[in-house]
């Protein structure tokens, strides 16, 4: 009987042995971080632009009043206390009001109640102006605002798409403000700025709000005021032609007028460097000045060339040729290629 009994219990050993042995499979690896798979947290943020002026050309600058909101389920989220103005040169931050108010919007609907916040940014904003086509000119302005403390993949923006615009004082009677557009653009940078939490080869990546709004011309008056000086310099150089190239006294005398004209255009071209800001575009003004100064080059070559020929004894022909085709053929041509330059500014504004 007891033989019986250990014999039992030696084969239950034996049928045992290979599972008290086994390997235990390691247990399964989310194929996803936990924190990635949870959908980051949001809160509502509007841009209303409130004064735009004083643009600087020549220093790549403007001023701008803006205000901002955020409207958010909790109040642990505050996006306007932790967030940068990418293209700000010297700005002005207001004070943060929070409140908590009804929930009686389309926002956070399972919340009875919403923290809204509200704040003004003020002060000169970055542009690089772009006067190529000035006066038909059109730009378009950014303003970008990023979080800074909480990444994409647990905090994100949304826009407020339906409150956010413009103030109608924008469009005045220099300027017209239109295509107001807001959208949220994540922003992936090279490095995770030495946070601690993440691993070195993790890349910082924030939820960025970027407003765009474009600015159109509606005046000339500016062009006109640069460039009458040079056109007033081509039409008194033209008037060398009229004069009598067989006398000499009025050789000295064309020569003077020629000579004024291009001192006058050289002036008048510096003036409008300086008004509209230093480019390495050819502007439609450069082209007008740099032609005006070519033709009044041409001018000069034109009357060296008349003296020669009336040093030879054709007086008479000369002076017929100045003034019947030569002087028509020079205001004409000047008048179409400036039609033709401002015409193509016009178009591609």
């Amino acid at each position: 009987m007891i033989a019986l009994l250990l014999g039992t219990l030696l084969v239950a050993l034996l049928a045992l042995w290979p599972s008290a042995h086994a390997i235990d499979d390691p247990p399964d690896k989310p194929a996803v971080n936990r924190r990635v798979q949870e959908q980051p947290s949001t809160c509502l943020f509007g841009v209303y632009i409130q004064d735009m002026r004083d643009y600087q050309f020549a220093q790549n600058s403007f001023f701008a009043s803006i205000r901002l909101w955020s409207v958010c389920p909790t109040s642990k989220q505050s996006p306007l206390s932790d967030f940068n103005v990418l293209n700000a040169n010297s700005i002005n931050l207001g004070k943060i009001y929070t409140e908590k108010v009804p929930n009686e919007s389309d926002y956070f609907r399972n919340d009875a109640e919403v923290y809204w916040s509200t704040r003004t940014v003020d002060g000169k904003f970055y542009h690089r102006w772009s006067a190529k086509n000035f006066p038909f000119d059109r730009h378009t302005i950014v303003f970008e605002f990023e979080l800074l403390k909480d990444d994409i993949n647990s905090f994100v923006l949304t826009p407020d798409f339906t409150h956010s615009g413009f103030n109608s004082i924008i469009s005045n009677n220099d300027w017209i403000a239109n295509n107001f557009s807001i959208k949220e653009v994540p922003q992936y940078y090279s490095t995770n700025f030495g946070k601690p939490d993440l691993s070195a080869s993790r890349e910082g990546s924030y939820s960025r709000v970027k407003v765009q709004l474009t600015l159109q011309r509606t005046r000339i008056t500016s062009f006109l005021k640069l460039c009458t000086g040079v056109y007033a310099a081509v039409l008194m150089s033209g008037m060398a032609f009229i004069l009598d190239t067989r006398d000499s006294t009025f050789v000295s005398s064309r020569n003077g007028i020629l000579v004024g004209c291009l001192f006058a255009s050289i002036v008048s071209m510096q003036k409008a460097e300086a008004t509209l800001g230093a480019s390495e575009d050819v502007t439609l003004t450069d082209s007008i000045h740099i032609v005006s100064i070519c033709y009044i080059l041409a001018a000069s070559i034109l009357g060296f060339m008349a003296y020669l020929w009336c040093q030879a004894g054709r007086g008479e022909q000369v002076l017929r040729l100045n003034r019947k085709i030569i002087l028509p053929t020079y205001i004409i041509s000047y008048a179409v290629i400036n039609s033709l330059l401002i015409a193509y500014a016009a178009i591609i504004g």
